[in-house]
């Protein structure tokens, strides 16, 4: 186990050991000629296969946590904070907030 959490970690640490690199087949290696300056997955001109990456403007987004309270006589209502204690619209009656 010991070793196995090891190897974990080299993964995640992004060492050497835990690194994955491109390995091409016999059949590639032959047909597809390799020079020092075209090495690599990414040629410039080369619009083949891959990811197509697009910019866009990025927006913002406020989030709001809503809470929903139920009192022991059965009214529900909705809170915007979560309080220790509330009371009740329809009893009237203190009570305790528990999760």
């Amino acid at each position: 186990m010991k070793q196995r959490a090891a190897r974990l970690a080299s993964v995640q640490d992004g060492s050497p050991r835990g690194s994955l690199r491109i390995v091409r087949t016999r059949a590639e290696a032959k047909t597809v000629p390799q020079s020092p300056r075209t090495a690599g997955p990414h040629r410039a001109g080369d619009k083949g296969e891959g990811i197509e990456v697009q910019e866009e403007e990025l927006g913002h987004i406020t989030a709001q946590r809503m809470y929903r309270m139920r009192c022991e006589c059965g009214r529900p209502w909705f809170e915007l904070e979560l309080p220790r204690l509330v009371k009740c619209p329809k009893c009237h009656r203190l009570n305790l907030v528990s999760l």
